[in-house]
């Protein structure tokens, strides 16, 4: 063996590993779910954010990811988490700043996956006032115990509450913090709102009388003159609610002392509470009884319409002359699917009907279609996206501009507040500035969503590749119904003005087909 020293020839670092193009920086904040403090909290920490930035020549902002009043004990309930994940999947951010691990979440099983998944995309995350960095140290076990803390302390608070509530409920002192519709809360006691208590008697006549649930709210928003939102989900909830015959059951739903804090149906795994008199009656218990008898068949019939095959279209084919969607509706010969509107009380919808033959046939039409112009309608348009891509940063400068707007009108805000505070002006002054500057401020938030929801091609993109997926792996030419590939491929139908179909298919690419007569072989 040569034990010989080797002359050995030292070839010296070029490089210091340094990156010299500028971070892009993310910020994550939660705001209070007050409505002024949530104004001021998310201008503070967007100046904060800023300020931090332009403070180190090394950083750029991307964007500052706020979720406004959401618990930090789930994260599909935060929208903006869930855009800032997907922003570093699309490689649009290297650092996240956040203030505190409770912050970022208090599920530390969530707080640890959303972690992991940030540092494979190259993201490192800095908690500040925890003194933890992902980028320069080991710090899992820390973050887990330090949101370990921040859970335990969640389902401990909600479990305080529950019991403390359940408690006021056995004996009846309960004191309920909202009022349903047709009542007002006054000095913890429910109080009939007398024209709103005219409403309700009007809903749960019109449902006697054999109207639907949609029927009904359409019915209230045009008779009545009442701004709310009427929908068939609020006529439902007067119809069932027992307050109305001046009962009150407590604990329908309840929220479990372990994670995720999620509010849910109380179907047996609780006690429920029902207590009789608790508030003077709108509606007779003969009424009440009645439409939950209604209800019922209604229900069970209309449970015995669609368990069959013609699922496949429900809830999928939506009118674009009036926006309803359509549903099965029984002629002489069999059904058909038609508008929900037609038939409606001062219904004026025209579009056509279809039968299930007709959607069928217009499906393989579409599919073949796809198939045989498969380079044009998705290679080339899925080119074209990736172009798009590469232009889409200009919209960072626009964001930008409009969170200097934001700012701006928010001191504003605040200064009309100190000059109240110092007599310079009256409430009534003080109110006009101060909505006229909230709506100039609602006004630049929708703009902002819109071009960060616009700036959304890579989803757009993967869609369409799965797409392609699918079409290539399938057969060369359809002359029956696939049900699986329907499933697969289509997201939504619009029944057009002329009597045509058209399709929304994965990656939002429409296309139409023309159904019945002399157009039936045509298609766009």
């Amino acid at each position: 063996m040569n034990t010989a020293v080797k002359e050995v020839q030292v070839i010296k670092a070029t490089k210091t590993g340094e990156k010299t193009e500028k971070i892009r920086v993310a910020a994550y904040c939660r705001v209070s779910t007050d409505k002024d403090d949530q104004l001021n909290s998310f201008f503070a920490q967007m100046r904060y954010y800023r300020d931090y930035v332009r403070g180190n020549d090394k950083m750029v902002l991307v964007d500052i990811y706020a979720d406004e009043g959401i618990t930090g004990t789930e994260l599909t309930k935060r929208d903006e988490m869930k855009r800032l994940i997907r922003d570093c999947k699309h490689k649009k951010i290297d650092r996240v700043l956040v203030k505190s691990v409770t912050r970022f979440a208090r599920n530390s099983l969530e707080c640890i996956e959303t972690i992991r998944t940030m540092q494979s995309c190259g993201v490192s995350v800095l908690f500040e006032n925890d003194h933890i960095d992902t980028e320069t140290m080991n710090s899992e076990m820390m973050l887990y115990i330090k949101s370990a803390f921040g859970q335990s302390e969640a389902t401990s608070a909600s479990k305080r509450m529950s019991t403390s509530i359940r408690m006021k409920m056995e004996d009846g002192t309960y004191v309920a913090t909202s009022a349903p519709f047709g009542y007002r809360l006054v000095d913890g006691e429910y109080t009939v709102v007398p024209e709103e208590a005219e409403v309700v008697r009007k809903i749960f006549a019109l449902y006697l009388q054999g109207y639907g649930v949609n029927v009904i709210a359409k019915t209230i928003r045009d008779t009545d003159g009442d701004k709310r939102v009427w929908n068939r989900q609020g006529i439902k909830y007067i119809l069932t609610n027992e307050k109305y015959i001046g009962d009150t059951m407590w604990q329908k739903s309840f929220t479990p002392a372990v994670l995720p804090l999620r509010n849910r149906p109380n179907r047996g795994e609780l006690p429920k509470y029902y207590c009789e008199g608790t508030q003077e009656a709108i509606v007779s218990k003969e009424d009440f009884i009645a439409v939950k008898n209604l209800m019922r068949e209604r229900e069970e019939k209309h449970y015995k319409q669609y368990r069959n095959e013609k699922k496949l279209f429900y809830r999928k084919i939506m009118c674009r002359h009036c926006g309803w969607s359509y549903r099965v509706k029984q002629i002489q010969n069999g059904y058909v699917w038609a508008c929900s509107r037609k038939g409606m009380i001062g219904g004026e919808c025209s579009s056509r009907s279809y039968t299930d033959t007709e959607l069928c046939r217009s499906f393989i039409k579409i599919y073949n279609i796809l198939k045989q112009n498969k380079r044009v309608l998705l290679d080339e348009t899925i080119s074209q996206l990736q172009t798009l891509k590469v232009k889409a940063n200009c919209g960072n400068n626009v964001i930008a501009e409009i969170d200097e707007k934001i700012a701006m009108l928010g001191r504003q805000n605040n200064l009309y507040g100190q000059m109240l505070a110092n007599g310079v002006i009256d409430e009534v002054t003080y109110h006009e500035k101060a909505d006229s500057l909230k709506g100039q401020i609602t006004e630049l938030r929708s703009r902002r969503m819109k071009i960060i929801n616009d700036d959304d091609e890579e989803t757009c993109i993967e869609q369409l590749r799965q797409l392609r997926k699918i079409i290539e792996e399938s057969p060369d030419y359809l002359d029956e119904m696939d049900t699986v590939l329907f499933r697969e491929i289509v997201k939504l139908i619009y029944a057009e003005e002329d009597g045509a179909l058209s399709f929304v298919i994965k990656g939002d690419l429409e296309l139409k087909v023309y159904v019945g007569g002399e157009n039936d072989e045509q298609n766009d």
